[in-house]
This record gives C-alpha cells, structure tokens and sequence, in this order.
C-alpha cells in the first residue's frame, strides 16, 4: 500500500511540475462553466432538474474526454519516451502497483479538476435562487455518474498509453476510443437486429447521465463502470509484463 501511495504522490507531482496540469485546468473550467451557463439560457422558462443543467450540457463532457486524454496521454508513454520507465520498473515494485499507483495519481487529478465546479451550483442558488431548486440528489447522482464514467475512461486511457511511445499519439487515439465509446448510442441505429442495438444503447453512457442527473441511482451502470475500470487495468498490468519479456 506504501509503494502505492508513493506512486501517486509521484504521479500528482509529474503533473504539477510540468504545464499540462495549469493547461487543462485553464481549458476545462471555463469551457464547465460556459456550458453550465449556456445550459442555464437555453432552459429560462422551462423545467428542468438542476443536475442537468451541468450533466446535461455536451459542451461540458467533450471538455471531460479532452480532459482525458491529455491526463492519460504521459502515463506510460512519456515514460517510455524519456526512458523512465524501466528505471521505474526495475524499483522494488510490482507492476500492479505501478500501473494502480499511475491511475490513482490520474483519478486523484481529475478529482481535484471537476470538485471546483461544485461552486456553479452554489452560485446559481446564491445568485438566482428562483431559477431552479438545489436538490441534493441530481447534484450528487450527477458528480458519482461523472467520477465512474472518468475512472473508466481512465482506465482506458491508461491502456492506450501504455502501447505506445508517443504522448501525442495516445492522446489523440484516446480522445477518439473514449468518444466513440462514450457516445455508442448515436451508432446504435446502424447496427442490424434489436438485441444488438439495445447492447450498444445500454452501454452508451447518454442513458446513465440522464438518470444519474435526475436523481435517479441505477447500480448496473455502478457495477459496468467498475468492472470496466478493473479490465483496463488489469490489461494496463499485462501490457507491461508482456514489453518485459521482449
């Protein structure tokens, strides 16, 4: 658990002493709160629960993917571009805890950069209380959807990082992999026959945000995320045990 700790304290620091970490909180913040704002226009007048005027807002989870993919991108891949990683890996620790220590140090950021959006909600009720309630439930379903489908997409960014040498490259094929599977729904309708379709619709992650931004707690999606979270770092682990071997 020491090795562990250590690793995400040493990942946490690779972001904070290189300009990704002040970059992507400059880009992502603003671009949260222009859509939390534009969200809030377009619904004047009409009903809508507070948990979606954030989690519903497109705008706000391509900032999430982009967010991603630039968290993920130097995981392994500037690693093994600068030559640290086998100097990490020859360190009295397991890869397991290498490849938990780089996701918790990930996850542990992209905490840090979407607790601050907390603050829209709470200036929304101080600022124009009449405009809607501040119901705990949609904002909490709404922060627990959006932290599992960010430790999934993660997860599989980590994945990616850890095949290939190039930070650029993984982040742009992360930033397409993570789309195309966070917006599965939008294909569903190509696919031919009904249980095929409604597989990619279940999966899609449209569905969950809706229902999570509503209050509304389904524990399947709860179990999906988590289980998908597991997978791409227990492949993250053979990834690296396979590159050792060559």
């Amino acid at each position: 658990m020491a090795n562990i700790i250590n690793l995400l304290k040493r990942q946490l620091r690779a972001y904070f002493y290189s300009p990704l970490a002040y970059v992507i909180m400059l880009a992502f913040l603003p671009t949260a709160g222009l859509s939390f704002c534009r969200s809030l226009e377009q619904h004047l007048g009409r009903q809508i629960g507070v948990g979606e005027l954030l989690f519903g807002a497109s705008g706000f989870w391509v900032a999430v993917l982009a967010a991603v993919a630039l968290l993920t991108m130097p995981l392994f891949a500037e690693e093994r571009r600068s030559g640290t990683l086998e100097m990490l890996l020859t360190m009295p620790v397991t890869d397991l805890q290498v490849v938990l220590g780089k996701y918790a140090g990930a996850f542990g950021f992209f905490l840090l950069l979407t607790l601050p959006t907390l603050s829209f909600f709470v200036l929304l009720q101080v600022l124009a209380p009449g405009l809607a309630a501040l119901e705990p439930a949609p904002i909490l379903g709404g922060y627990l959807i959006l932290w599992l489908i960010g430790g999934c997409l993660i997860g599989a960014g980590m994945l990616i990082s850890a095949l290939t040498r190039s930070p650029i490259t993984a982040a742009g094929v992360s930033f397409l992999v993570i789309g195309l599977f966070f917006f599965l729904d939008s294909a569903s309708a190509l696919v031919p026959g009904e249980a095929a379709r409604n597989a990619l619709a279940y999966l899609a992650s449209a569905q969950h945000i809706q229902d999570f931004a509503q209050g509304i707690v389904d524990t399947r999606p709860v179990a999906l995320y988590l289980s998908l979270a597991l997978f791409f770092v227990f492949a993250t682990v053979k990834v690296l045990e396979a590159r050792q071997w060559k």
